[in-house]
C-alpha cells in the first residue's frame, strides 16, 4: 500500500521556507552594512531583493521604511510601515517607523497618536517618549507660526527707504545664517540649486532641460523640508547636518 504523499510534501516544504528566511536575513544584514556607511541607495536595492523573495518579511519592510526616511522619501517609508502593521498591528518597530514617517510628512497630530500608542505598549522605551516630546513641540511651533501669520492691521506707512532697505537686508542675512546653521554642509547645495534654476541659460534652453529644473526644484523643496524639520527640533538646531544625518538619524538600538 502506497504511503500518502501529503506528509512528504509538507516535510519537504520547510527546508525551502528556511532557505528563503536565511537568504532574506543575509540580504538584510548586508543592507545594514550599507546603512551604517550611509550608502542608502545600495541598501535599498538589497531590501528590495529581500521583499521580492518574501513580501511579508516584516523585518525587511521596517528596515526599508527606515531606509526610505534616510533617502528623504517619507511617503514610501509610511507605506512600508503600514504594510508591516497590517501583518502585525502590534509590531513595535513598525509603529515607531509609522510615527517617524508621519512626523517627516508634517502630519504631527497623527504622528503624536502613534508615538503615544508605542509608549503605551512599551513605556520603558525612551524613543517613544522623545517622539512624543518632539512632536508636541512641533505642533506648538506650528500653532505659534500660524498665529504670527494671521493678518494684522498695517501701521501707517512712513517712508524711510534707507532704513527699510537696511532692515530688509539684515533680515535676509539672518535667514541665511539660520539656514546655514540648520543645513550645515547641505546649505552649499541648496544655494547652488537656487542659483541654478535662476540661470538664464537654463530658462532659455529647450524642453529637454525641463527635467533638470524640476529635479532642482524637488531637491530644494526637500532641503527646505529638512531645514524646517530640524528647526522644529529645538534641542537639535545647534547640530550640523552631518551629525543629524549620522548616528542621530538612525533608528534606536532596540530596533
Amino acid at each position: 500500500m502506497n504511503k500518502p504523499i501529503g506528509k512528504k510534501r509538507q516535510k519537504g516544504s520547510k527546508p525551502v521556507i528556511d532557505e528563503i528566511e536565511v537568504a532574506g536575513k543575509n540580504l538584510r544584514d548586508e543592507a545594514l552594512k550599507y546603512m551604517k556607511v550611509r550608502n542608502y541607495t545600495k541598501a535599498l536595492g538589497l531590501y528590495d531583493q529581500a521583499l521580492e523573495m518574501n513580501n511579508n518579511d516584516q523585518n525587511a519592510l521596517v528596515a526599508r521604511s527606515r531606509c526610505f526616511l534616510q533617502l528623504g522619501e517619507p511617503a514610501k517609508a509610511l507605506q512600508d510601515a503600514e504594510t508591516a502593521l497590517v501583518l502585525d498591528k502590534n509590531n513595535i518597530r513598525a509603529i515607531y517607523q509609522k510615527a517617524e514617517a508621519l512626523y517627516y510628512l508634517g502630519q504631527f497630530e497623527h504622528s503624536l497618536m502613534f508615538f503615544h500608542r508605542g509608549l503605551r505598549l512599551r513605556p520603558e522605551l525612551a524613543s517613544f517618549r522623545l517622539g512624543v516630546q518632539k512632536t508636541q513641540e512641533a505642533i506648538e511651533n506650528t500653532i505659534g507660526n500660524n498665529t504670527k501669520n494671521q493678518p494684522q492691521k498695517k501701521p501707517t506707512k512712513v517712508e524711510k527707504p534707507k532704513t527699510a532697505k537696511r532692515n530688509q537686508l539684515s533680515r535676509e542675512e539672518l535667514e541665511k545664517r539660520a539656514s546655514r546653521r540648520l543645513l550645515g554642509d547641505l546649505y552649499i547645495d541648496k544655494e547652488y540649486l537656487e542659483n541654478l534654476i535662476k540661470h538664464p541659460d537654463l530658462r532659455k534652453a529647450d524642453t529637454n532641460t525641463e527635467g533638470v529644473s524640476e529635479y532642482a526644484k524637488d531637491a530644494i523643496n526637500f532641503l527646505n523640508n529638512r531645514q524646517e524639520f530640524w528647526r522644529q527640533q529645538k534641542p537639535c538646531t545647534s547640530l550640523n547636518a552631518k551629525k543629524i544625518n549620522g548616528a542621530n538619524g538612525m533608528l534606536p538600538r532596540w530596533l
